[in-house]
Order: C-alpha cells, then structure tokens, then sequence
C-alpha cells in the first residue's frame, strides 16, 4: 500500500525510537508484509469455515448431553389395587438416561457387516453421512408396600415372587444416527494426512463445513434474529394509543424453555381523563390485557410507593420521571396489599374463573416461572425480577423524556447468528422429547398389559435418525409433523459452481423475514457492519441485503457459560442492586442481558475484566462493553455474536505487536493454529463485537498511530498537507483524512479485511462498484497462468 502524501515525508527505515520520550520501541520494523503474516496464521487457525466446524463441536461435544441431561429421567407410579393378592402393592418404574457415545461414522451393509463410511463413498452412493449416537440407560423397579401416596413412600428396590431383589437393568442403548459435518472433530478425515485424504477421493483445498444426506451435500445457512435478553425501547408510530414501549424477549441459559416476552407499554392520555397523564402497564406471558406496573410491583412484594418509585427511578430528586409516574401511581390506588395484587393479575389470566386462592397461585407462577425467567425463576426471585422491571420502565421513562436515544432494530451488536450448533440443537431437543415420550408410552402399555419391558425394545431410533434427516434434506426446519410451521431455507444444496462459491455459500448468512415487504431498513448497510459483513456482495432482487456473507476475518462466538464471570465479578465487590439507592453514582453490572449488581469503581473493575481476558483467564470471545454515559458495564458470553479482531494500542499509542512476535510467528509456521492462539493469549489481538467496537477507538493504519504520538509528544504539527495546498495541488493524489489529537485503543489489521470471499477476489475494487462484479469469482474458473 502506497504511503499517502500527508505533508511530510514518511521513511519506513526511520528510527522513531530517540524521538517518543526516548521509548524502546521501533515501530518501523514492522512492514506490510508482517501484517499479512498474522492474517494467514488467523486463516492457519481458523480456515474459511471454522465458524461451522466449531459450532457444530461444540453441540456434539457439550450442548447434546445438555440436552439429554434435561429430560434424564421418567418416572411412572403404579398404584396398589388392595385386592389381597401377591404383587399386588405401590410400584415406581424409573428410566434413567446417562452419558452419551457418539460413535465413528459407519454403515450397515446389506449382508449384516458394519463398515466405516468415508465422505467420497457417499456421495458416490447417495447415502447419509451419519454416526451412531448411544446413551446409557437404567431402569430399576422400586415398592413402597401398600402406602398409595408416592410422595410419603419409602421407596425400596422390588423383590419378586421368589423374595429376589430384581436387578437393575443398565445398558448402552443405541438411540439413532447423527449427521456428521465434514471436516468437524468427528468426521473420519480430521486426523489424516492430506495425501491419505487424496486416496480417498477427497479434494485437499476442500474445507468441510457441510453435510451428505442422501448422497447431496447440504450446508446450514447461518440465521440472523434478534438478541436475547436484551431490552429495547422503540417509538410506536402514529396514530396509536401506545407511545413507547420496551421489549425483552427472556431465554434462560440453560434449558429447553420456550422463549418469553415481557412488553412495557406507555400509553397516551385517555379522552375520559380517568388519569393525569400516560399510564405504563405491561403484559405479561397467559395473560389477556395488560397490567398496571405498579399493580405488577405489589405483586412481587413491593407494596409501598416511595419503594415502587425507588425501584424505577434512581435519583429521588429528579421531579421529571417522578411527574411521569404520577398517573401509574393513582391507577393502583384500589390495590394496596400483595394478596389484591396477585388476585387482579390472577383475575386476567387463565384461571379467571376459580377460586381467589387458585387465581392468587396462578398469578404467583406466572410471575415466577413467565414473567422474566432469564432473570430468576429460583425462590427469592421477587427482588431481582422487581429491580429488572424498575430498570424497563426506566429505560422507557428516560426515552420518552429525551434523555436516551431510542434502540437501532439494525444495530449489528443486538442481532445473533445461528448457526449448526444451535439449529441442531433445537431441532434434537423436539425430536429426544418426542422418543423419551414414545419410551414413556412403551411403560406405561407394559405395566398395563404385565408385559416384560426391555430397554432396546422401548427405544425407537428412528425418530433421531429421520428428523434430523429430514430437516437437513428438505430445509424445513422444525418437526416434520407441523411441516407448515417450519422455517424453510434453513438448509440448503452446497453451490459447487467454482472453489470461491463454495466457500461464499459456507460464509452466507440469512435474515428470516418477508421478501416482499418494501421495508428498506434492514435492507441497507449499517456502520455496524464494518469489518463483520462483506459490504459488497448481497444478491439482487428480493433477498438483497436479506442474504449477506461475512467477512474475511469475522468469527462467530460459540458461547459459554457466564459462571466463571460471576465468580471474578463477586470477588473484586460487586454489590447486590438493593444498595443502589446508597450509590446512585455506582455502575450497574449485566452479564448476558441480566442485572446482576453494582459496583463503585467500575474504571478498575473494566481494567481488571481487560487484563483478564488478554491473560488467557477469561475466554478470549467475551464481551466487555463500558457505557460511561449511561454509567453500565455489560458483559456477554452468549453464542452467535459476530467478532473480529484488531491490534491492541498501549496508552503511549504504540502496537502491543513487536519484531519478536513476528519472529514467533515464522518459527511457528508448521504447527497450524499455534502462532494465532500464542498472539490472543500473549494480548497481542483481541477479538471485539459489534457492542464493543463502540467502546474503543481503531486506528486505520500505522500513520495514524505516528501522528497520535506526534501529537502527544507536543511536536510541531504541519496541518497544511501539500495534499490540500493549492500550490502542490494535484489532483490524482489519494487524499487522506487527518485524525491528530486521538488516544486510539486498537488498530485495524488490515482495511482490506472488511471485504468477503468473492469481493476480495476482484482486482481494484475501489475503482469500480464491486457488487456489479460479485457474481463474478462464483461463476468463472480460474485457470493458472
């Protein structure tokens, strides 16, 4: 890249050392060429689809025994019929499933013989790529004499006629066939060499990241949504009743609950004047109409209303949003005590028509298990599900009063990918319920006709084996029963036009909304874009912009669990929201969208999370996101985030990045991948959301960081560039903007990485619109020259 002419001479050979406040540093060491070494030990690392190949580790290696664990157990009871006879008392059958195996990929032949299924062979023979997946199972019989209530029983192993103790059956039970992603840490060609995978019939430069069903390779096309546990606030447009409201759609971290969706909604002044202004009610999950907040508030044990306001507004002295709330106040005036509460929202839902006390725990469950479970669905959850609330109608509050923008639907740091991880997991989360309750049934018609139940007589394989089937084959995502409300598209056949389609489809990505709405907004490019997805490539027609590929170097989180960030978060003070009202200065502290507390000195505590993350201790795609203004620390671990990485800048604007470190680089050459993770471990890169990136500030190239020095050493700065004189004028010169006095963070590693697969193909393509030429690399082939 051409050095631009900014008003002085820039000599790469330059010693910078004597002039920065006499720092050890020779930045000019490091050249173009360097650059493109730590861009090809990220693609050692990580290849072109690494982000599937990772994803779908993860769901065999940890999210399908999850997934298991959660419906792990059956239980049926077999009451005493009192007749007297022999046998004759309270049973209780139990299933128990335990660890799973997922074996290597095989195939029956016709003749009985099991053999190992290579990629090539079945493409060859239209067979599925498939491995067989077996858990442990146990069942055990137990008797608790003729006591007919089962909660009060003593339960003891069954003996039968003889006075033997009956055995518990344990065995490994083969439950169906899992597809196997080429490539993957699963797949038959991960540990050969690239000479053995040619005798196979495999191509060398073939990266994996997709399935064979039925002899046609199927690739997931990552899904784009809205993320979870996120609250968001937007205006609703006019004419409506409604002004503003925040959403949040809750997901738990851990299983297999469908999500829930709290809406706050502000409501305008009615013509009857039966209030002094807008009312705020939400609804709630099993309800009919929306409820009062402050009706909600006592039913969660907040009953006075100088505590009702304390939860909403922090500051008791800021008389705007205490005005604001006036009108909500005197709309619960009728209800004053917890029972009231509960009743009126018990009243609204589903058991409308029972007792007060059936209405009251109705009420109560909806608020426990409903209303909010990503925050707490525990004893003890009134208080934390009360302050999260409070922090919804704040929020509300404060955009209605101009005091906090309104979300952005488009922001790229609020919107999650799926990709083969978490769409297989939905998909064998329906499909191992439906075979746990075909097992269920199974027992249930044994007990009944006295039959002798055997475990691998219960287990039906197919459900697994041809509901993932069919899923990947047809793309109808979802059960095969409910066909009509599937997602369609989700999977698709893998383009083979030319090696460069290949890898575009791998890397495509899909928003799942209307192609014939004339919406332009989710449509276009946004600032968040950059670096993430390819700014280029897009199709034409309907799905443009709908369809975007990513780019080069984005990487895709594969999440993990938030336990070890609470654990650092409690030892270095983070305090419970109950203090809040005694440090309304302090920072308030959320780990996946969930209010966890407050902390008085937040610089330290984000320095401390920093250094942590740099250091190895936390994992290296962790979010940490400062909002100074709204005085919020925000943490994330969740899958589907999309990160790129950047250099680290010190504070005296140097690069982390040093001679040595490309020196290590070289010596590590051969061992694929360890160059990579050396430099994330060492805090030499780091990867950063879309979230983050709003919270540092990225240099473009080295120049910049020359001048931030310059300006910081306090030196003579010419901002007369010859490039803007009118003497030296010349108007083919590439004119560059001048950026002086900045304390830049991170420093790109290279402007050319914010392009995909195939834009970044096409020779100049800042000298003509590059999505003209897209189509391009996918359908031409290359020949050498």
């Amino acid at each position: 890249m051409s050095q631009a002419n900014d008003g002085y001479d820039y000599n790469p050979e330059y010693d910078y050392n004597e002039q920065y406040d006499g720092e050890d540093y020779d930045q000019s060491s490091i050249s173009q060429e360097d650059y493109w070494k730590v861009i090809n030990s990220f693609f050692g690392n990580k290849g072109l689809v690494r982000q599937q190949l990772e994803s779908f580790n993860e769901f065999v290696e940890n999210t399908m025994q999850e997934l298991v664990d959660e419906n792990a157990r059956l239980t049926l009871d077999q009451h005493s019929q009192h007749t007297g006879a022999a046998g004759d008392e309270t049973r209780r059958y139990e299933i128990n499933f335990g660890q799973i195996y997922l074996a290597k990929v095989a195939m029956t032949e016709m003749d009985g013989q099991t053999v190992s299924l290579f990629p090539q062979e079945a493409r060859l023979r239209n067979l599925t790529y498939a491995a067989p997946l077996y858990v442990d199972m146990k069942k055990s019989t137990l008797t608790a004499g003729n006591v007919d209530d089962p909660i009060e029983a003593q339960w003891q192993p069954a003996v039968d006629a003889n006075g033997v103790m009956q055995e518990t059956e344990e065995d490994k039970i083969w439950i169906g066939k899992v597809p196997v992603m080429i490539r993957s840490n699963f797949c038959l060609l991960d540990d050969l060499q690239e000479e053995q995978n040619y005798n196979l019939g495999e191509c060398p430069y073939d990266q994996g990241g997709y399935f064979i069903i039925n002899g046609s390779e199927k690739v997931l096309i990552a899904q784009e949504r809205m993320a979870a546990n996120h609250v968001y606030v937007f205006k609703k447009a006019d004419p409506s009743a409604i002004t503003y409201f925040s959403e949040v759609t809750s997901q738990m971290e851990k299983g297999g609950k469908m999500p829930s969706k709290t809406v706050v909604r502000m409501y305008a002044r009615n013509s009857d004047r039966t209030t002094t202004g807008s009312v705020i009610r939400a609804s709630l999950p099993y309800t009919k109409v929306d409820i009062p907040i402050v009706i909600i508030f006592r039913a969660l044990g907040i009953v006075p209303d100088r505590d009702v306001l304390s939860h909403i507004c922090f500051d008791p002295n800021d008389t705007a949003m205490l005005e604001m709330l006036r009108p909500c106040i005197e709309e619960a005036f009728s209800v004053q005590d917890r029972d009231t509460a509960l009743d009126f929202i018990g009243r609204r839902g589903q058991q409308e028509k029972g007792t007060r006390l059936t209405r009251q725990r109705a009420a109560f469950d909806i608020l426990q298990k409903e209303m909010l479970p990503h925050v707490s669905v525990s004893e003890g959850f009134e208080s934390k599900k009360a302050y999260f609330l409070g922090y919804m109608v704040h929020r509300l509050c404060s955009a209605s009063l101009g005091r906090r923008e309104l979300d952005d639907r488009d922001h790229f740091g609020k919107k999650r990918l799926d990709l083969a991880g978490p769409l297989l997991a939905n998909l064998f989360r329906i499909l191992f319920k439906k075979l746990t309750r075909d097992v269920y049934r199974h027992l249930q018609k044994c007990v009944e006709t006295h039959k002798e139940f055997t475990l691998v007589n219960a287990i039906k394989p197919g459900i697994i084996t041809n509901g993932l089937k069919y899923s990947l084959a047809t793309g109808n995502w979802g059960d095969q029963a409910k066909a009509m409300q599937a997602r369609a598209g989700v999977s698709q056949v893998l383009n083979r036009y030319t090696f460069a389609s290949t890898l575009s489809h791998l890397r495509r990505t899909n928003t799942p909304i209307g192609r014939d709405g004339k919406i332009a907004k989710p449509r276009q490019l946004h600032n968040t874009h950059w670096g993430m997805v390819c700014p280029a490539e897009t199709p034409e027609g309907q799905a443009c912009g709908l369809v975007k590929n990513l780019a080069l170097m984005s990487y895709i989180s594969v999440g993990s669990y938030s336990a070890p960030v609470m654990e650092f978060l409690e030892e270095w003070g983070l305090e419970d929201q109950t203090e809040y009202s005694n440090a309304p200065s302090a920072t308030k502290v959320f780990v996946n969208g969930v209010w966890m507390g407050i902390h008085r000195d937040a610089v330290t505590l984000h320095q401390n999370l920093l250094s942590m993350r740099r250091g190895g201790q936390l994992k290296h795609e962790v979010s940490i996101v400062r909002d100074i203004r709204e005085r919020e620390l925000r943490l994330y671990t969740d899958a589907g985030r999309v990160c790129r990485p950047l250099f680290i800048v010190n504070e005296d604007q140097t690069l982390m990045l040093q001679r040595s470190h490309i020196e290590r680089i070289d010596e590590l050459e051969e061992e694929e991948g360890k160059a990579w993770e050396e430099m994330l471990s060492t805090g030499i890169v780091e990867y950063v959301d879309a979230e983050e990136e709003e919270t540092i500030l990225i240099a473009m190239v080295q120049e910049d960081l020359e001048n931030a020095r310059k300006f910081h050493t306090r030196e003579e700065v010419n901002r007369d560039h010859a490039a803007h004189s009118m003497e030296a004028f010349d108007p083919t010169a590439r004119v560059k903007s001048a950026n002086w006095s900045q304390t830049y963070t991170h420093m790109e590693i290279h402007p050319s990485m914010i392009l995909g697969v195939c834009a970044s193909i096409i020779p100049f393509p800042d000298h003509n619109q590059v999505s003209w030429r897209c189509p391009g690399p996918q359908l031409t082939v290359s020949v050498a020259s």
